[in-house]
């Protein structure tokens, strides 16, 4: 088993990828990592092959924090229930009959007018930028509109995602696959609760009295397709409320400090926005909102010369393969005219991000109504950095308008 007492996804964050990333894929492609207790895969292919693989299964955390809870003698009955749906989301057949009820409820999008209320929520969040002469592009754009989004979509009053935001980047932490402190799983637990708690609540609402939103789809849906429990379905709404929000938020505040940091680039899409797609392609591979996905095999596979066995953990890092020369040359840099495989930032294959085409409308559109303003630029002063190894958003990414 090749392994080493050097493992680099011990130094990995937002400040060193690239370097690490590149030393993977030259040195130990596939390896086993005694921090994260599983396979590291770091090319295109090996990546690609994996995520497409019939038998790939998305890794089950629920026996890990069983695992945490029996040793620390800890009281994890919140997380445990939230994970517990994910698992039964995640697996075959439950996980088939999930996408086709989530992709029929994402097509009332237009519908519910999303796009339009999007286009005029980024104007009013920038409008407002230049009568205050500055703005955060991390959590007063990125992380604004990507809220928005979600809480437009499943009918969350307004008022309430300050708090759901603070809970649900909390809640992520439990995809990260570093060993977590006794402190932050307590938190853990706590965020499960409200979160599962207010999504059973709003699920239980919506039964009663359904209106034009997406809860009350999905609501209408699961019960003729799944006949799931109320508190399945929170789970499953927890799930996609924090995975869509912190996933989104991170592509768009990535998405504009590289356009920012690229005033040629900028030019050029301003005075041709036909190719704002082709360019939003091109920022979300290069930003990787999410580093990594975890996956199992039902059966043993070789992969670059290497056995790796059934029900072993593997890590796809997606960051690194979205760099790979051997798939991008040039990689490091965005490129209009680039042809060659897709990226694999939505994990193509059997988990494809179900929520790819929203996401990528959401960022086509901040970066439109950022071209529109010509004015923006980047302050002096650094971008802050999330000291997180998967999905790791800008904190703050502050921007100023030009005089």
């Amino acid at each position: 088993m090749p392994t080493s007492a050097y493992d680099p996804l011990r130094e990995l964050g937002p400040a060193n990828r690239e370097r690490i990333y590149a030393e993977l894929r030259e040195r130990m492609p596939v390896y086993w990592s005694s921090v994260h207790a599983a396979w590291v895969l770091t090319r295109y292919a090996d990546v690609s092959a994996i995520l497409r693989h019939p038998d790939a299964l998305a890794l089950d955390v629920m026996p890990f924090l069983q695992s945490l809870s029996q040793r620390g003698n800890l009281n994890l009955s919140n997380l445990l229930r939230f994970c517990s749906s994910l698992s039964l989301l995640t697996r075959p057949p439950r996980h088939d009959s999930f996408r086709r009820l989530l992709a029929q409820a994402l097509s009332g999008i237009r519908r519910l007018n999303l796009p339009e209320l999007l286009e005029r929520r980024a104007d009013l969040v920038l409008e407002r930028g230049e009568r205050d002469g500055a703005i955060d592009l991390a959590g007063g754009y990125g992380r604004a509109l990507a809220l928005f989004v979600i809480g437009s979509f499943l009918g969350v009053p307004e008022d309430d995602l300050p708090e759901l935001n603070v809970l649900a980047v909390d809640l992520w932490a439990v995809f990260e696959r570093i060993l977590p402190s006794v402190n932050t799983l307590i938190r853990l637990d706590k965020a499960a609760a409200a979160l599962m708690d207010y999504f059973a609540r709003l699920i239980e609402s919506r039964r009663q009295n359904p209106a034009d939103d997406g809860a009350s789809l999905l609501v209408r849906l699961a019960d003729e397709q799944l006949r799931c429990s109320n508190e399945e379905l929170a789970g499953y709404c927890t799930f996609f409320f924090i995975a869509a929000e912190e996933t989104t938020a991170t592509a768009i505040s990535g998405a504009a400090l590289m356009l920012l940091q690229r005033p040629g680039w900028r030019a050029q899409l301003a005075s041709d926005p036909a190719r704002i797609p082709q360019a939003v392609r091109e920022l979300l591979r290069l930003a990787s909102p999410v580093q990594y996905v975890a996956r199992q095999l039902r059966v043993d596979i070789q992969i670059s010369g290497q056995l790796i066995r059934a029900g072993d953990a593997i890590l796809l890092m997606l960051g690194a393969a979205n760099r790979d020369p051997a798939a991008f040359p040039n990689p490091d840099e965005p490129e209009l005219d680039r042809s060659g495989p897709e990226s694999l930032v939505f994990a193509p294959g059997p988990y494809r991000c179900i929520g790819a085409q929203l996401a990528t409308f959401e960022v086509e559109v901040a970066v439109r109504k950022l071209l529109e303003r010509p004015r923006i630029q980047l302050s002096p002063d650094p971008p802050i950095w999330t000291e997180r190894m998967n999905i790791a958003p800008l904190q703050r990414l502050p921007a100023y308008f030009v005089p």
